[in-house]
């Protein structure tokens, strides 16, 4: 039980860690194929953060052409929402470690 378990475990590993990798190249923009500390690329401006934000919408939308197996989370509307929501003001009661966003 004990090779059984390690064999499934090591194919787990091997999922995760081959998913990630092609995940990288799908969406990060520039990816190399490198990391250094499991970091892969920087966001230095805004508009580098809208570019690189436009650019995983644009490979999402374009997968079912650009990749081999597609995956997709679709739903009856669109396939992909991005939902961004702003608060004024937010305070942390060091006391309790209670948050009071307004």
């Amino acid at each position: 039980q004990l090779v059984f378990f390690g064999l499934s475990n090591q194919l787990v590993v091997s999922f995760k860690e081959e998913n990630t990798v092609a995940f990288k190249h799908l969406f990060l923009k520039g990816y190399s194929g490198t990391d250094e500390d499991d970091y892969s690329c920087s966001i230095y401006t805004q508009q580098d953060a809208y570019d690189s934000i436009f650019y995983v919408i644009n490979q999402y939308r374009n997968l079912k052409n650009i990749s081999l197996g597609t995956l997709g989370y679709e739903h009856e509307e669109s396939g992909l929402k991005i939902c961004k929501q702003q608060y004024k003001r937010g305070t942390m009661l060091p006391t309790n470690d209670t948050l009071s966003i307004d």
